[in-house]
């Protein structure tokens, strides 16, 4: 079905994009906006969540004792980011507890040290204001290696799973602003954590591995189900498991590992009348099969095009996958210029939108070293050549 003249609603655009028929106009959607680019958009400091100064903003306020500051103000600023760029899809963020108090210590000027009393296990994080970037610059797993891998998992065996009410305030708020308008996603991730640590753990001990995934996936399966009750449209999980030279993974050890507890999460989604999207970024040909038929996830989403994933291609291979992002964020949504900006757009549109199943968005986040002129074009051309039916 083709609309040609009548103006949808975002939730009516994506449910049909995501049934594989074409709306009025491709979908959009950003996971995640940067508290400057939202700023520079909103004309006043905008709270957000995302990125490095996203958390950076959260470190800092907790710090203060401002918690309920900080969330009131992010329920208020994505509601009206997301309004007023259009969007058809929100993925709210999980707030902090109501009784978060934050970092355990500074250290020093950006730098934030956290210890969970219970585990033992500790973490620093580092910000840097010339990258925008928060990284985790040590902890006790990158310390301790494998014995802290098997002391971490000890403990989450041991543990309940429990999720205090509070952590939903900012998805509530949104769902109950924005749910009858537009398309709400959850969060659901599962994957190993890309560090030096748990790679050696995926050769030395993979059997330590599973258990870790084992006690993710009993998480996260909880947490779908709240979410589902508040009322999400599908989820949004996967985890980063590869680089722009492969996976993670072998296809053998995928296969063994992740593949099991994929399906296990996937099907109890779909249980719940819930799709899933995986995502991550990197090149995940060699384990294509695997992660976009065998686990049964409904959609793909960031698809990195700097790594070799062609929106093209993948339509071709995987005709039944719904399909998210692809427009370069590390080096065409930072640097441009514009003329690459409208190609890339238009490219994505051409390579994937007819028959539905694509939304479009960029490869990743809008980062804080994205340029805001170089987001509102890329928006501007995809409302404007991503009309049904297509004619590029």
């Amino acid at each position: 079905m083709v609309w040609e003249s009548m103006e949808l609603s975002s939730r009516e655009r994506v449910e049909m994009a995501f049934n594989f028929e074409e709306p009025d106009r491709v979908p959009i959607f950003e996971q995640g906006i940067a508290p400057n680019v939202a700023s520079e958009i909103l004309d006043r400091y905008a709270y957000t969540g995302c990125g490095g100064m996203g958390a950076k903003d959260t470190f800092e306020l907790l710090i203060q004792g401002k918690r309920d500051y900080l969330v009131e103000h992010m329920c208020r600023d994505l509601v009206e980011l997301h309004v007023k760029l259009d969007l058809d899809i929100v993925r709210p963020p999980l707030a902090p507890r109501s009784d978060a108090k934050g970092p355990n210590k500074v250290l020093e000027k950006h730098v934030y040290y956290f210890e969970d009393e219970e585990s033992g296990m500790w973490y620093v994080y580092k910000y840097s204001p010339k990258s925008k970037m928060m990284t985790l610059v040590d902890s006790s797993i990158k310390r301790e290696g494998l014995r802290g891998i098997k002391r971490l998992v000890e403990h989450l065996e041991e543990s309940e799973v429990e999720y205090d009410e509070s952590v939903f305030e900012v998805m509530d708020y949104v769902i109950d602003e924005l749910g009858d308008q537009k398309f709400i996603a959850g969060h659901g991730g599962i994957g190993v954590p890309m560090d030096t640590p748990w790679i050696v753990a995926l050769i030395k001990r993979p059997d330590l591995v599973e258990r870790y995934l084992d006690q993710q996936l009993r998480r996260t399966m909880e947490l779908i189900k709240l979410e589902k009750n508040r009322g999400v449209d599908f989820i949004l999980g996967g985890g980063d498991l590869a680089t722009t030279k492969g996976p993670m993974y072998s296809p053998r050890l995928f296969r063994r590992l992740l593949l099991p507890r994929l399906k296990k999460l996937v099907n109890f989604c779909h249980e719940l009348g819930l799709p899933y999207i995986f995502r991550t970024d990197g090149n995940v040909w060699p384990i294509a099969k695997e992660l976009f038929i065998e686990s049964g996830v409904d959609g793909y989403g960031e698809i990195d095009a700097q790594a070799g994933m062609d929106l093209g291609e993948l339509k071709k291979e995987f005709p039944n996958l719904i399909l998210w992002g692809n427009v370069d964020c590390a080096y065409t949504l930072v640097f441009g210029p514009e003329e690459k900006v409208v190609r890339e757009t238009i490219d994505c549109i051409r390579k994937a939108a007819r028959g539905g199943g694509y939304i479009l968005g960029s490869s990743n986040t809008i980062h804080p070293n994205v340029k805001t002129r170089y987001f509102l074009l890329m928006l501007q051309i995809a409302k404007e050549y991503g009309k049904y039916p297509m004619k590029i």
